[in-house]
């Protein structure tokens, strides 16, 4: 590998370097203060009725101690630095031009220098209710003539097919006095043209010479009116990339209440990003805002699951700490997409289902166990509204709900068994003959009630919040109606279904349990001769890790029956078998993230289990930690888009199916 002296050159890279350095400082720490003594593991003997073995009673709501408090914090703050870092331009070219006719006119003066070598041209949406059908958005075969006498006009080249919020650049050797510019449909949009000479720093001087339509709402002085605002070298920093070209126009329709381009994916998601547009205006960094933002949030939430689940201190921090160096979640929360909302939902709805099969309502208020379905109804219901995907996802929450009703039945037979047994019944101490005569006198009750219950809470709430999403969408010209609801959807579902598109980085199921096929976001080759690569992938240490944990822990499962086990497993399977057997349409590895959730779960479970019966596995565990972040750290340029030495980028490709440009 050569030019090696270069790598490293970029003083970006430095700090994140140097940054990331007192990360694993950090994490050793960190280490160190957890090996003290922790008075939150988990028990499972019953002290409060020991003839009563049957008996699984409920859970008090784990507290959060001082080193959990700590570990969150620290967590949080570091991710969310990372996830910030140069996450997008707060400025971007917003004022759009339409034409008023077809094949439109407009001639642009350069009244100072006329030698130029690049035409740019960047577009966002305009008018979408300008008309009664059609949309206000791009370059349809827009062209360029130039003349120095206005007599004699020269064709320069053209703008087309080029993508929304991205710039299209057109080069040549040209020296005009004036170009005029030929939209080539009435559904044009322009938000800005600027003209550049390679041997200045700065565009051109440029004024509108000839505007018929100067008068209208939409003069020709829009396209040139943010020069400064004009990028001279784009980046990802302020032009979308990838699936942003969707969203971000969405969000930007609903922000401004226009008739929206057809969207393929309820919208309360796209809402949160039309919020953060409306607060922070039409840029990069506040189309993305709100991802970073659940991104963010993940961490401490995860921490509670896992906190919850196991009841140690420790092994939240590890599984949060592995969490937070997972590749997916860092570079899916920075783009502009609606995986960060609906994973979060997905994560916060089980976390209410996992506290509800904490909780028995033989010994717990009946109105308390409802009111945790309840929460975990309408976050599911929100999570509907963002992404289909969360359905898969809710078929767990069912399982494991009939499987706590199961468990409640058993305690019920178990109940009656002894109360027609005499001799076991005179053996119990008073407390238990109670709660046994309770359990046998409101089991029926008490389920019936709860699954009556369900069907508000599972089918009636989230159906009721999918349908008021759409209340501050226009999605429709002719208004909001539950046929038009209806109509949408039937629309999602059959795009989906019938969607044949290939893409180059397209990858299959299977390839995502053994890290084999990133998807590649961007690349773009600057003038320093470093390079700017996005790529969406797992880390592959956590991802071979948890294609092992899984296995373990479904056998586990098998074994012992775990509790623990059955919640990871049936989150693992609900989130990624589907993709196996009922999706046909082309897949990207960034459809693993909601399964890798669950994964990340599993190397818990894993760690957990084989430290309590090899204490010398913890370092196992370490090495694992250490190690997955150093490979954090190194993959960093490829995840947060670094400048850096096209070598370096080449470095990275581990493997023949990894490309990052």
């Amino acid at each position: 590998m050569q030019n090696l002296n270069h790598l490293f050159t970029n003083s970006d890279w430095q700090k994140i370097v140097i940054t990331c350095f007192a990360i694993i400082i950090f994490i050793t720490l960190m280490f160190s203060f957890f090996k003290k003594k922790d008075n939150t593991r988990e028990t499972s003997h019953n002290h409060r009725y020991p003839h009563l073995t049957f008996l699984s009673p409920t859970k008090p709501k784990c507290k959060l101690i001082k080193k959990d408090v700590y570990g969150i914090f620290l967590l949080t703050c570091i991710y969310a630095f990372i996830s910030f870092y140069q996450l997008g331009s707060t400025e971007m070219p917003n004022t759009t031009w339409q034409p008023q006719i077809p094949l439109q006119e407009v001639i642009f003066e350069l009244p100072q220098t006329t030698h130029f070598d690049k035409i740019y041209g960047f577009y966002g949406e305009g008018n979408n209710n300008a008309f009664e059908c059609g949309y206000q958005i791009g370059f349809d075969n827009t062209n360029f003539y130039g003349s120095n006498d206005l007599k004699t006009w020269i064709k320069l080249s053209g703008f087309s097919n080029s993508s929304i919020y991205r710039y299209q650049i057109l080069k040549g050797d040209w020296n005009y006095k004036y170009v005029k510019m030929v939209s080539g449909s009435i559904h044009d949009t322009v938000t800005e043209i600027a003209f550049k000479n390679n041997e200045l720093d700065h565009f051109l001087p440029v004024r509108i010479y000839q505007d018929d339509f100067h008068n209208s709402n939409y003069p020709a002085e829009l396209m040139i009116d943010e020069q400064l605002k004009v990028a001279q070298e784009p980046t990802y920093l302020n032009e979308s990339y990838f699936d942003e070209i969707y969203h971000a126009r969405n969000a930007w329709e609903i922000a401004h209440q226009q008739f929206m381009y057809p969207h393929v994916h309820p919208l309360f998601g796209t809402t949160l990003i039309a919020l953060s547009i409306h607060i922070f205006g039409m840029n990069p960094f506040a189309w993305r805002l709100p991802g970073v933002l659940f991104g963010i949030l993940m961490v401490p939430l995860f921490y509670l699951i896992i906190k919850e689940m196991f009841n140690n201190s420790r092994y939240a921090f590890i599984g949060t700490l592995l969490f937070s160096i997972e590749f997916m979640h860092l570079v899916t929360s920075r783009i502009s997409t609606l995986e960060p909302f609906s994973v979060f939902f997905i994560m916060f709805m089980f976390y209410y289902m996992i506290r509800y099969c904490k909780t028995s309502f033989y010994d717990t208020n009946l109105k308390d166990t409802l009111l945790l379905l309840f929460k975990c109804g309408i976050i599911m219901g929100i999570g509907f509204a963002t992404k289909w995907t969360v359905c898969y996802s809710a078929i767990g929450l069912a399982i494991l709900f009939f499987k706590t009703l199961h468990l409640r039945y058993q305690e019920y037979i178990h109940a009656t068994e002894i109360l027609h047994n005499s001799s076991n019944y005179q053996s119990l101490y008073p407390e238990e003959k109670i709660l046994v005569q309770h359990i046998v006198s409101v089991f029926k009750k008490y389920t019936w009630t709860t699954i009556a219950w369900c069907f508000l809470f599972f089918i009636i709430v989230p159906a009721v919040i999918y349908i008021l999403s759409y209340i501050p969408c226009p999605a429709w010209k002719d208004g909001f109606s539950i046929k038009n609801i209806l109509s949408q959807i039937e629309y999602m579902y059959h795009y989906h279904v019938n969607l044949h598109a290939t893409h180059p980085y397209q990858s299959e199921w299977y390839q995502w349990l053994v890290d084999a096929r990133p998807i590649w976001y961007y690349g773009r080759a600057l003038q320093s001769g470093n390079y700017e690569s996005i790529a969406c992938f797992s880390n592959p240490l956590i991802c071979w890790f948890g294609l092992i944990s899984i296995l373990y822990t479904c056998f586990d499962l098998w074994r012992d029956r775990n509790m623990n086990a059955l919640t990871v497993v049936v989150g693992y399977m609900t989130a990624f078998l589907p993709w196996v057997s009922l999706v046909q349409r082309s897949v990207f590895a960034y459809h693993f993230y909601p399964t890798s959730i669950f994964m990340i779960l599993s190397i818990t479970y894993m760690i957990q289990s084989l430290e309590r019966k090899y204490p010398k596995f913890k370092n196992v565990t370490i090495s694992l930690v250490i190690a997955g972040t150093i490979i954090f750290l190194i993959f960093l340029p490829v995840l947060l888009g670094i400048e850096i030495h096209p070598d370096y980028i080449k470095y990275l490709e581990w493997f023949p199916s990894w490309y990052f440009g």
